[in-house]
């Protein structure tokens, strides 16, 4: 058995906690996961005009994903519930849309993209494993 003085950790102290890995994984998979989600719809969708509006939106979905994930990495835990909640819909509507005739073309590349997010989101949100 060791003896520790007053001022030592036992534990490294640059070592993050479990819950500010989970808070720092789900707010890199939500960034990364979100910007191919990005890719794949563009390139899937065949009649995109690339006019101001449309790169005024992209701006703004980039900013609101930056927006997002700084305060995820800032072990936000209602947001991460909330947006856990939000992915879950968006996979089981994307899921829903599979089953059926007549689907988006994007639809089976982006689903991946969803539930790794939902997933991740989770993890920090509810302490999944």
């Amino acid at each position: 058995m060791e003896n520790y003085s007053e001022n030592s950790n036992p534990l490294d102290s640059t070592q993050p906690s479990g819950r500010a890995r989970k808070f720092k994984q789900a707010g890199y998979g939500f960034l990364i996961m979100n910007l191919i989600y990005l890719v794949v719809v563009v390139k899937l969708i065949p009649a995109l005009n690339f006019d101001m509006s449309a790169l005024l939106s992209f701006l703004a979905y980039i900013l609101l994903l930056g927006f997002l994930t700084y305060y995820l990495l800032q072990e936000k835990k209602l947001l991460a519930q909330v947006l856990t909640v939000i992915f879950a819909g968006r996979s089981g509507n994307a899921i829903y849309l599979l089953l059926g005739d007549n689907i988006f073309p994007a639809v089976p590349y982006f689903l991946p993209c969803l539930l790794i997010t939902f997933y991740l989101l989770g993890r920090a949100g509810w302490d999944w494993p």
